[in-house]
């Protein structure tokens, strides 16, 4: 089976910001992307730039960011 796993660091998440500049070059997102939460959600919700069959994302540390906000 087709896997796909991106691994975001929470060490180095600790605003929107952060989170939105990791998740797009953890994820490999489009050079389009406009680091905003509508533009993040297209991007995960339409993956046709990076086919697999599955995705898994692995967010260490997510309580740093959850603790931020």
């Amino acid at each position: 089976m087709n896997h796909k796993v991106f691994y975001l660091d929470g060490k180095k998440i600790n605003s929107k910001q952060t989170f939105l500049t990791q998740a797009a070059e953890a994820m490999e997102f489009p050079p389009y992307f406009g680091a905003n939460w509508d533009a993040f959600d297209e991007c995960i919700t339409d993956l046709t730039w990076c086919p697999a069959q599955r995705y898994v994302i692995l967010y260490d540390h997510a309580d740093i960011f959850a603790q931020a906000e």
